[in-house]
């Protein structure tokens, strides 16, 4: 499992008392990629993405495994999957024969193989109880790339000791985000978390509680996996919480009852004022891809916790106008709470967190500008007074005196890619 931001946050409405940072968001001159003109129709080459999407990728589970994969580069970099999409077939080697895998009654699309997408990238996943080899291949030009994808079984154990790997004290960052790696179990780095899943059980209570809840299918207790907590794969994989108060996480074997008991602290940020400055500058350069992100201003010299983002307001400045970003008609960028839509043609924004919270933007097409305002008085509808800040910025695509940098985080834009994770918790140590 991989570890998924849920930053899902209306806009907000006009008529806010607000201290304005105006950012400039500039571009690298880029269109949507569905309109621009196809290099190739079919392949004539194919190269692994990189050295972890094969040729060969090595997987171990308890019966089976998920496996995934970016695509290909096409034609040295001239084409896009959507280019040669209808020219890429797949077959799986059997009996030492390629054979095409949709004829294959083993394999069932969106079952056990297919499609992932994931903020720009696509590719093939894969689940598996044996070793197999994959190959794509074009349909018209006979071009193949091949793929060998390992498995190693593991052997179901209970568990008789665990060690913390990280923690067990653990400072949760200011979106309330924070993990640790599984434990060390039996004394034995070799055993998995894998061989002893079914063994372990998982309970959080707030510090000031003495009641332990078991969250595990259990979101009437108000932890949901995948939204509040879940794990991750990276590193060895672990479990990750996005946290609002300062909690004892308790990991438990079903069998011998042996424990570790984690405690996550969630610093909540103390404002003697609400003038909000820039987190690393006003200026911001897009990707080739047209992506960028931006963090959120620091609110009295530190950075924004969930419960503030409702009271934040963002406007765009079209032909002299400052109007709300969240009205697509006029702002011309529809708001994405799941992440980046590859198959829509529309400008797009949502929020990213990783460690501090911001704002992401794709395509950027022309340099634009965008200002971000809060209540003078930090209370979104009982605000006080007015004041209204400007900064001057150029409009010409050039990097801060800091140089050219991406704001962290902000191509994890609330989204999952399987057999990979791209989310990394604030981890401890």
């Amino acid at each position: 499992m991989k570890r998924s931001y849920a930053a899902e946050r209306r806009y907000l409405q006009k008529g806010l008392s607000l201290f304005f940072a105006v950012v400039m968001l500039a571009s690298v001159g880029l269109w949507p990629a569905s309109k621009v003109k196809a290099a190739d129709s079919t392949v004539t080459s194919m190269d692994y993405f990189s050295a972890a999407d094969g040729p060969v990728i090595s997987k171990s589970g308890v019966g089976q495994a998920s496996y995934g994969f970016v695509m290909p580069i096409f034609n040295g970099g001239a084409a896009t999957w959507n280019d040669v999409a209808q020219d890429v077939g797949v077959k799986v080697k059997v009996g030492g024969n390629w054979v095409d895998i949709d004829s294959l009654s083993s394999f069932i699309y969106n079952q056990n193989w297919g499609h992932w997408s994931d903020g720009g990238f696509t590719g093939y996943w894969f689940t598996l109880s044996a070793t197999t080899e994959i190959q794509l291949y074009s349909k018209a030009n006979g071009v193949t790339l091949d793929y060998r994808l390992v498995f190693q079984n593991i052997n179901k154990t209970t568990i008789t000791a665990m060690t913390p790997t990280q923690g067990p004290q653990i400072t949760a960052s200011f979106t309330g985000g924070a993990g640790f790696t599984y434990p060390t179990f039996n004394n034995d780095p070799a055993v998995t978390y894998a061989a002893v899943a079914d063994d372990l059980k998982v309970y959080v209570k707030p510090v000031n509680s003495s009641t332990w809840i078991d969250i595990d299918n259990n979101a009437a207790s108000g932890w949901i996996y995948d939204h509040n907590f879940g794990q991750f794969t990276d590193g060895g994989g672990g479990y990750w919480f996005n946290v609002t108060e300062s909690i004892h996480v308790k990991l438990e074997s079903k069998a011998s009852g042996v424990n570790v008991v984690y405690t996550i602290t969630f610093n909540e940020a103390v404002r003697n004022s609400y003038v909000i400055t820039p987190y690393e500058g006003t200026t911001f350069t897009a990707d080739a891809n047209g992506s960028i992100g931006i963090p959120l201003p620091k609110i009295d010299g530190g950075a924004p916790i969930g419960k503030e983002l409702d009271n934040f307001v963002y406007q765009i400045n079209i032909n002299g106008q400052w109007v709300e970003l969240g009205n697509s008609g006029q702002s011309g960028f529809t708001y994405a709470a799941n992440g980046y839509n590859n198959m829509s043609d529309a400008n797009q924004w949502g929020y990213w967190a990783d460690y501090i919270y911001g704002l992401w933007f794709q395509p950027i097409q022309e340099d634009m500008q965008i200002r971000i305002g809060y209540p003078l008085n930090g209370q979104k509808r009982r605000q006080r007074g007015q004041q209204l800040r400007q900064l001057h910025v150029d409009r010409q695509s050039r990097c801060s005196s800091s140089g050219c940098k991406r704001p962290r985080g902000y191509c994890d834009r609330d989204t999952k890619r399987p057999g990979h994770s791209r989310h990394e918790p604030h981890l401890a140590g």
